[in-house]
Order: structure tokens, then C-alpha cells, then sequence
């Protein structure tokens, strides 16, 4: 899966995560997304969340039109065979309008599992977490300062879970809502301070704290996904090389590595 996120022939980011950031992220959003760490290119349903049908590695949705996106760089390949010619013009109107509708997407999750059967359709999905994920969230780490593997980790997920932009429950917005409860310099022992508002210097443990009490409140979609993070933080394991342990929601404990 790594290698899906080299990100060829895109400039490079600002800061770009480890293998192991990278690795965390995508199986947690696999574990509570799918059931499974997993890597499940094949998966496809209906979401319960009202965002029309959910498939792929992180449940690409034809409501937000990611799904579309990882379409259509699997149309430019030499590989497709035509399998969503027949959807198109559909996602096409659903992505444009934010709707949840499924209506004539009958076949759509035969379709997705059939080309799931090509790595190239695989490799489609990866560039699209890459690109419209990974790198976005990298531009916040990069804003701050911000160092801690934990720290990086969060951000990414957040941007697949909760999605990008600017409203209280995305990324954007839980950033900024996170920066603008600091209005003095707060120090710690975590060892790097981020910087807030280009002014204060807050300590990146306590900024990680208080980003996950906004997450939670905010978040509609990533409860468990802030536990797992919650449960990281807890052990002090910030920073990581090979293997991480994480408990679930059912009290678990789940090494990824």
C-alpha cells in the first residue's frame, strides 16, 4: 500500500509522513471504516451515514465525489475495460450536487468489485488518499510545527474521516477552532512546542489533547478512531519507528506495525 502513496510526478510536500504515520493511519481507517486492517480495494456498499454508496480502501463516497476521482484516474490507464462507463454521468451529477442518492447506480458495487481486480485500480486509490488527503493534512502539520508521529497521524485521519475544508466538523475547521483556544504561551514536557496563530508557543501534548476534545465533540463520523488515538497518547507513545499498540472500543488492544 505504500507505494500507492509515492505521490510520482507531484511535488513534493512540505512534510512528508513515515512509512509507519502512513501505515497507522490506513489501517485504523480500514479497521473501523471496513472491520478489518486489511486493505479492502473491493469493498463497496451503501453508507449508513447517507453519503450514497461507500467503497474502497476508506470508503471513497459517490456523495463527496472521491469515489469519482479514483474512477476516473483508473479510466486513463491501460486497463480499464469500461466498467463504470454505464455510471458516469450519474456520480458525475451526485458529486456536483452532494447527493446521497443511489438511484440508477444499480450495479455500481459489482462494477467497483470487478475492477478491484486490477492493481491498477488499486494503485487509483491510493493516489486519490495521497493527493486529496495526505497531502492536504501535511499542510497543516506543517503550519504549526508540529512533530510527533501521534500528532501527524491524527491530522491525516481526520482529513479522511471527517473530510477537509472549513466547517466545525472537518479538519479546517477543528484546526482553527483548536489554535484559538490558546491566547498565551503554554509550556510542557512533550519536548517541541507548537506555534499557534503565529504568536504562541503551546506544547504540542497539550495541543494534541485539546484538537482530540474538539474532534470528539465535533466529529460525526470518527468516535472510535479518537479513542484508538486517545488510547496512543495515554501510553506517551508519540513517536514511532516499527509497531504501535492501540485499544479499540471494545477495550482491545491491536498492535499495527
Amino acid at each position: 500500500l505504500i507505494a500507492a502513496f509515492s505521490g510520482a510526478g507531484h511535488a513534493a510536500p512540505v512534510t512528508e509522513y513515515s512509512n509507519c504515520v502512513n501505515v497507522v493511519v490506513m489501517q485504523l481507517v480500514s479497521l473501523f471504516q471496513t472491520g478489518s486492517t486489511a486493505q479492502n480495494f473491493a469493498n463497496c456498499g451503501k453508507d449508513d451515514d447517507g453519503s450514497g454508496y461507500a467503497s474502497g480502501i476508506i470508503n471513497f463516497t459517490t456523495r463527496n465525489g472521491d469515489a469519482l476521482k479514483v474512477i476516473k484516474e483508473f479510466m486513463d490507464t491501460s486497463s480499464y475495460n469500461g466498467e463504470f462507463d454505464d455510471y458516469i454521468d450519474t456520480l458525475e451529477e451526485y458529486a456536483d450536487s452532494g447527493s446521497s442518492s443511489t438511484k440508477n447506480l444499480d450495479g455500481y458495487c459489482d462494477a467497483w468489485k470487478a475492477a478491484a481486480n486490477n492493481t491498477e485500480f488499486w494503485s487509483a486509490q491510493g493516489s486519490v488518499v495521497y493527493n486529496e488527503y495526505n497531502l492536504p493534512s501535511q499542510e497543516y502539520v506543517a503550519k504549526i510545527g508540529i512533530k510527533f508521529s501521534v500528532t501527524q497521524a491524527v491530522l491525516y485521519d481526520t482529513a479522511i474521516v471527517d473530510g477537509l475544508g472549513s466547517g466545525k466538523s472537518t479538519l479546517g475547521g477543528m484546526f482553527k477552532a483548536t489554535n484559538n483556544v490558546f491566547d498565551s504561551d503554554v509550556t510542557g514536557s512533550s519536548g517541541n512546542s507548537v506555534t499557534v496563530n503565529d504568536e504562541y508557543q503551546v506544547d504540542e501534548y497539550v495541543w494534541l489533547q485539546k484538537f482530540l476534545d474538539i474532534r470528539e465533540k465535533n466529529s460525526s463520523a470518527g468516535r472510535k478512531n479518537i479513542e484508538a488515538y486517545r488510547s496512543i497518547v495515554t501510553r506517551n507513545d508519540l513517536n514511532w519507528s516499527n509497531s504501535v499498540t492501540v485499544t479499540d472500543s471494545d477495550g482491545d488492544d491491536i498492535v499495527i506495525k
